[in-house]
């Protein structure tokens, strides 16, 4: 182990990819480019190194976002130094990924939480300002109408009876009889007398009968 490689090991650190020459060591660990020589130790992020390319004067320049690392070509072998710097880009994009996203936070195990109470309702607020009713209008009794007086009923007037409905009736009857008594006490008879007296006599009780209903009903219309 040469005097640049016990140097680092002082440090603590393991080295992913190492390379030693005459005039430094470099190494590659999980976060860091490190390159020990007799100035001392240098170390540049990994994920911020951005290009690798020619400096000044016999140099190369590992530029990062605000530093940057000056490698002397005499320090190692070129080929080794070269091969070393293209082995480089597959570490600096995993330390990239590793710091583009985060180790997720552990979860906290779930505890069934009783709800807190509810608060107690809160008593009514006054109103900042309401309409006052309107007054109430003194009431007016109206004076009641006057009830018409109900109508007595119209009295139906009532015929006068007829003093000659009734003996005309019983003469009606009378007649009748004696005409049916004469036709039946005279069979004998001839029959043209028998049928004129017939005729006769209920024609004539027809009359009478007719009469007796007519002035009645006369005497009612009036």
């Amino acid at each position: 182990m040469g005097k640049y490689e016990a140097a680092f090991s002082r440090l603590g650190e393991e080295a992913l990819v190492k390379l030693e020459g005459p005039g430094g060591f470099l190494a590659v660990t999980e976060a860091h480019l490190v390159f020990v020589d007799d100035a001392g130790v240098k170390r540049l992020e990994l994920a911020r190194i951005r290009r690798v390319g020619k400096g000044e004067a016999g140099t190369l320049l590992v530029q990062g976002e605000e530093d940057a690392l000056v490698l002397p070509l005499k320090a190692f072998p070129l080929e080794e130094l070269k091969a070393f710097l293209e082995g480089l880009k597959p570490h600096v994009a995993r330390a990239r990924k590793a710091t583009s996203t985060p180790a997720p936070a552990p979860k906290a195990p779930l505890t069934q939480e009783t709800p807190p109470p509810p608060p107690p309702p809160e008593p009514p607020k006054a109103p900042v300002w309401e309409e006052e009713p309107p007054p109430k209008r003194d009431s007016v009794e109206l004076a009641p109408e006057p009830e018409s007086p109900p109508q007595a009923p119209t009295p139906k007037a009532q015929g006068g009876r007829n003093p000659l409905a009734l003996p005309l009736k019983v003469l009606s009857l009378l007649t009748l009889a004696y005409t049916v008594a004469f036709v039946v006490l005279n069979p004998g008879a001839d029959p043209w007398v028998l049928a004129g007296v017939l005729l006769g006599g209920l024609g004539l009780a027809l009359t009478e009968w007719s009469s007796s209903t007519s002035s009645t009903s006369s005497t009612s219309s009036r």
